[in-house]
């Protein structure tokens, strides 16, 4: 390593490579292997880790070390988030140090060489083996999927095992180059001692010697002591592999090659590439002695890694900042542009956040998990797959019945999509029932947008400014709820920004008739046969038939199409999945001791099935819950419901047999917001909205939970929430109900009694919480003479007229309010807690004051010092009035008319506070309600705010309902108290100015009816704004109301004139067969074209008399008009001086010394002076001008025409 210092010009953005070590020793090798030491720099406040800075080859590269004494995944997974804080640049991470070997297998691994993390197929490269749950009978089922490396080092990998077919590596060279210190030295092939797996080491000893020699395995010696490269699976876990029999039961189960205990905490936030020296078996022989020259061999592997691959690739890769994508900052060539770069991103990145909540990756994880090895396969190898894949066709439709596997496939398709490393994203959206809000078309839109954002963000593309805009205005701090034609052009803005983008949508026919109208009218617009792609390619499932549609091919002729319902696509899967589900039930309870009868159970299942794993997976839930002897499965598998709906019904009536326990679960996991965990659904289902206190004992089990649903519902291995088996459950429920229960599963009513629940829950008397009346105490205190307490304020001389009174003062009663020290509650204790604050509000929007929780709902709400934090509303400050403002801001917000009517109440303090803006929006309340469309509130808002009130845009609440175009709520404003119904802005004109701006013909009809004055204006008139934005129909209606077309407007020009100068062809023709042009104003038309050098004379001649002219005559016409306007400048300069007025732009006052300008007469192929036609220009742009036309009686111009 070279000890020349970089040049200190280098900051934190310079870094683009993250390499993490687990020990000094792996720090050590690390440093060992820089080209060149750069200074340190200041970390963050937070970050207590010390760095070693420098280059490798092209790179600049941060080295980081795990505290002394402290390992494991959690360790690894903080150092990674620090490292990003304070290198905010880093592109790319390297996990690299030593780790246990596995020997044995067909790669032959030896101590000193080298395994470096591979994806395959199934893992990233990385498996986390003590991470999953334990089953009846011993059994540890493993759970989640680790990220893979980026890209970028995926392919390097490549590169580099290409390299070393044709060269060896440069690992022993880099070593003795590099690692001169004697603890990195090679130890010697004698010292590679391998024993048996079953021989465990004796414990006392600290090395082998004693060992006994004959459980040694022996191995052929290797011709060459350079280290061997393997690639494949690294095992990682918070705990050292020291057993050499569960080694090997680890890597014959998952193809593992190595063991470490940091990559796992690493891979979901900091993707990396993990590379091991080995310096032991995994056995109780471990020993230190291998560890110096492992740590080097893979310091030295990694360097040469990064001699192949290009600094530009490094910057063009993203980084994984704040577990997204994080800002990409190039260093900067000044300050200023570091920090506008930063600033923009960091805006991207908040924006991002706020577009859609919707876990795309985490959903997916979950559902990926789901498939079994070797299932889908048939969809992936079929010939419309692969033609669809190689993007040969653009659009594919797997479909099939309810419960075959079209989710699963689906999530196969997007692994198969991500395995192919091309740099392109895949966007996908599951439409399922788990989020209120994700089968809305406009969630789905969402969330699209927000994952095509992030492609952008994570590459280092810019947002076009216009898009930026429309996001910014749609998702921004200052938001209005976007409607979804917003999201439509948003949306098709970014699919053209993406070009070769893989679209993969699931479960289309989960969403109702108009919102899978509004989705796939989009789709279409964007596949159909007539639409420009650039590489883009879609994938949709659903069922054979769509809500609203027959199906897909005749929505999208030519759509490629494969279907589950066949059985001979899915026969074999779901072959597997039967033989798999046995084994696994049969690991906790055997269903018969009788082989043939297991068999038989496989056959007759494998044969009804029909295509449809859900309908098998009901089967064996119900064979295993109700059946107990051989008799009875026979029984069961005679009388198999022939349906998905007959097992439903089944189903339910085992339940009407059970307690009502059952129809609270079906009740939560029907309408909860989000799917609920097991334990806060414990809670939820073990109190009643009448208890005040938590009582622990009341808590069900959570096998009971489940098991009284009778196969319904089920729990999630993956994070343990409870789910219907599937969501038609839910669907087959809101139709039959359950029998035995006079239950309506109405979505309105369920919701409701989840939010009244939430607020019984919070009001529990265990929280604390002083939701309930205070106690007054009364007492009595002497109470102290004034003069002791003015003391020395008095003097000498007044303190004689204040002389104490003989004998003790009379006690006095003092009233005293008790209070109770706050505490917050524990979380960890409480599982629901967390659920009954985020929801007690968004699921009580229709809460009435009959309502039993209607008392304690008013004490969540306006108790503001007890339960501030149970509040979604956050105070500016904390005067009541404060409280009260965020609460009555929140409601309007958030259209809940329940908590408006609360506020309500406080009528003084409202009206003193309803037209001040609400936090976050800097708008007053009903400027508020009315872009967002809440009528019901706007109702509510127009007793008591000011209706003519502006806001700092200076537009007043009827623009802001003419901007949405909405009638009602325009009627609603017109019908209010002191309405102004041409209230003028400065900005905006009138009410009616504006409708005419947009085109919003039926607004316009309805303000003229209501009293909006057509004909005079202070400023720009209503039939300009309609002219000159060619709206016909909108001129028709205003002319047929008394519109003028020779009313001056601000501007001091004619109507017609602007129409016919802005060349509306059409509209110009509109005009000529509405008005007829006094003959007294042809001359003033003409010298006014002339002038605006927006049309020749010769148009206007012909606009005017419809007459053709000789090149002579327009010859002639041409000079008299040039003396014209060159007179009429000069009367126009003479006016501002008589008039007392004076040029405001700097360009006309410096013309003013033109003052009378030349009238040389020019000849036809003569024209002006440069410096003439400027200042006639800037005398007549002035600002001044409508000014002085506001004072045209005054003055008039002088015609020389003859």
């Amino acid at each position: 390593m070279t000890m020349t210092h970089a040049p200190a010009a280098l900051c934190h953005h310079d870094y683009t490579i993250g390499w993490i070590s687990a020990l000094p020793l792996e720090m050590a090798a690390a440093t060992a292997m820089l080209d060149e030491r750069h200074p340190d720099l200041p970390t963050k406040p937070n970050d207590d880790n010390t760095y070693i800075l420098g280059r490798i080859h092209v790179h600049n590269v941060v080295i980081a070390c795990l505290p002394a004494g402290v390992y494991g995944t959690t360790s690894a997974a903080t150092i990674a988030s620090q490292i990003r804080l304070t290198f905010p640049a880093i592109r790319v991470g390297l996990m690299v140090g030593i780790g246990g070997g596995v020997p044995g297998t067909a790669e032959d691994i030896r101590l000193g060489d080298v395994v470096v993390s591979k994806p395959t197929r199934d893992h990233g490269g990385i498996v986390q083996y003590d991470y999953g749950k334990s089953l009846a009978g011993g059994v540890f089922a493993r759970q989640g999927l680790l990220n893979k490396p980026p890209p970028i080092l995926v392919t390097a990998i490549s590169r580099l095992q290409a390299a070393h077919l044709t060269r060896p590596s440069q690992i022993s060279w880099l070593v003795s180059a590099g690692a001169r210190s004697s603890c990195f030295a090679y130890p010697g092939a004698d010292r590679d001692l391998l024993f048996e797996a079953e021989y465990d080491h004796l414990s006392s000893e600290s090395t082998c010697h004693n060992c006994d020699k004959s459980r040694r395995v022996e191995r052929q010696n290797r011709n060459l002591r350079d280290p061997v490269i393997h690639y494949g699976l690294i095992a990682s876990a918070n705990q050292v592999m020291k057993d050499g029999r569960l080694r090997d039961k680890l890597a014959q189960e998952l193809g593992i090659l190595c063991f470490e205990m940091e990559a796992a905490g690493l891979m979901d936030s900091f993707p990396c590439l993990v590379v091991r020296g080995i310096c032991d078996y995994s056995d109780s022989h471990k020993s230190k002695e291998w560890q110096g020259y492992a740590a080097a061999t893979a310091a030295a592997y990694t360097k040469e890694l990064l001699s192949v691959i290009p600094a530009k690739q490094v910057e063009d890769e993203p980084s994984s900042l704040s577990g997204v994508y994080a800002p990409y900052l190039d260093r900067a060539r000044s300050s200023r542009s570091v920090t506008s770069q930063r600033s923009q991103y960091d805006e991207q990145e908040e924006l991002l956040e706020q577009i859609s909540s919707y876990h795309y990756e985490r959903v997916h994880r979950r559902l990926a998990h789901k498939r079994l090895a070797g299932t889908t396969q048939w969809f992936l190898d079929s010939r419309e797959f692969k033609t669809w894949l190689k993007r040969l066709s653009n659009k594919l439709w797997c479909t099939g019945k309810i419960g075959s596997g079209k989710t699963v496939i689906a999530a196969s398709v997007i692994e198969a999509i991500r395995y192919n490393p091309d740099n392109t994203p895949t966007i996908f959206f599951y439409c399922e029932n788990d989020h209120g809000d994700s089968l809305r078309a406009s969630s789905i839109l969402s969330s699209l947008i927000r994952q095509l954002c992030e492609f952008l963000h994570k590459n280092r593309r810019p947002w076009p400014v216009l898009l930026m805009q429309e996001i910014r205005k749609s998702f921004g701090s200052k938001r209005v709820i976007p409607d979804f034609d917003d999201l439509k052009y948003i949306f098709q803005e970014l699919f053209d920004l993406v070009p070769r983008a893989s679209y993969v949508l699931d479960g289309l026919d989960a969403l109702d008739n108009d919102q899978s109208k509004l989705l796939l009218t989009v789709i279409r617009s964007l596949f159909s046969g007539a639409a420009e792609l650039q590489g883009q390619r879609i994938v949709l499932f659903s069922r054979d038939q769509i809500p609203g549609y027959v199906n897909i091919e005749t929505l999208m002729p030519g759509i490629g199409r494969i279907s589950t319902s066949d059985k001979s696509n899915t026969i074999s899967d779901i072959q597997t999945y039967i033989d798999y589900s046995i084994r696994d039930k049969t690991m906790y309870r055997k269903l018969t001791d009788d082989p043939l009868l297991v068999e038989e159970v496989q056959d007759v299942l494998l044969r009804e099935s029909t295509g449809m794993f859900l309908w098998v997976h009901l089967q064996l839930e119900i064979l295993w819950s109700t059946c107990f002897t051989d008799a009875e499965v026979r029984l069961a598998l005679r009388q198999l419901p022939k349906d998905l709906e007959e097992t439903y019904r089944r189903c339910a009536d085992r339940i009407g047999a059970q307690d009502s326990r059952a129809l609270k679960v079906l009740k939560w996991v029907s309408f909860a917001s989000r799917p609920l965990h097991l334990e806060e659904l414990r809670e939820a289902v073990a109190f009643e909205r009448e208890d005040t206190t938590y009582d622990s004992n009341k808590l069900p089990r959570g096998d009971v939970i489940i098991g009284s649903c009778a196969n319904l519902v089920v729990l999630d291995p993956i994070d343990l929430c409870v789910r219907f088996a599937h969501p038609s459950i839910k669907q087959y429920l809101a139709k039959n109900g359950v029998p035995g229960y006079q239950y309506s599963f109405d979505k309105d009513q369920g919701e409701l009694e989840c939010g009244e629940f939430c607020i019984a829950y919070l009001s529990f008397s265990n929280f604390s919480l002083q939701v309930e009346h205070k106690c007054d105490v009364t007492t009595e205190a002497v109470v102290p003479s004034p003069v002791l307490l003015a003391g020395t304020a008095l003097n000498s001389s007044l303190r004689y007229f204040f002389r104490l009174p003989n004998g003790p003062r009379p006690p006095k009663p003092l009233h005293l309010r008790s209070i109770r020290t706050p505490t917050v509650p524990d979380r960890s204790q409480y599982r629901f807690l967390n659920y009954a604050i985020s929801n007690w509000t968004s699921q009580t929007r229709d809460l009435t004051r009959n309502s039993p929780m209607w008392e304690k709902f008013e004490k969540l709400a306006t108790c503001f010092n007890e339960t501030w934090n149970f509040h979604p509303w956050k105070p500016g400050g904390r005067s009541t009035r404060s409280q009260l403002h965020s609460l009555f801001g929140w409601a309007v917000r958030d259209n809940h008319f329940p908590l408006l009517s609360i506020a309500l109440t406080w009528k003084r303090d409202i009206l003193q506070i309803c037209d001040l803006p609400l936090v976050e929006k800097g708008l007053p309340a009903l400027h508020v309600a009315i872009k967002l469309k809440h009528k019901s509130i706007i109702e509510a808002l127009l007793q008591i705010c000011n209706v003519n009130l502006v806001d700092t845009e200076l537009y007043s609440p009827l623009h802001h309902a003419i901007a949405q175009n909405d009638t009602g709520m325009i009627t609603m404003l017109l019908g209010a108290k002191d309405i102004k119904v041409d209230n003028f802005t400065p900005t905006l004109s009138t009410p009616l100015c504006f409708a005419a701006r947009l085109g919003h013909y039926e607004v316009a009809e309805l303000m003229i009816n209501n009293g909006a004055t057509v004909s005079s204006a202070p400023t720009i008139l209503p039939l300009w704004w309609a002219a000159n934005y060619g709206h016909t129909e909108l001129v028709k209606l205003l002319v047929r109301h008394g519109a003028s077309f020779w009313d001056l407007d601000r501007n001091g020009r004619y109507l017609l004139r602007i129409a016919e100068t802005d060349k509306k062809g059409e509209m110009a023709a509109l005009l000529r067969e509405l008005a007829r042009v006094p003959a007294g104003r042809h001359r003033l038309l003409i010298l006014g074209a002339a002038e605006s050098g927006k049309s020749t004379i010769v148009k206007q001649m012909k606009v005017l008399y419809m007459k053709k002219y000789t090149p002579e005559e327009l010859a002639l016409y041409r000079s008299i008009v040039y003396k014209n306007l060159l007179d009429s400048a000069d009367a126009l300069h003479m006016a501002v001086r008589e008039s007392g007025l004076f040029f405001h732009s700097e360009e006309a006052q410096i013309y003013s010394s033109w003052f009378p300008l030349s009238k040389k007469c020019l000849l036809p192929d003569e024209t002006f002076e440069s410096g003439t036609s400027k200042a006639v220009s800037a005398w007549w742009h002035d600002p001044v001008i409508p000014l002085l036309m506001e004072q045209r009686m005054q003055f008039y111009l002088m015609d020389s025409a003859p």
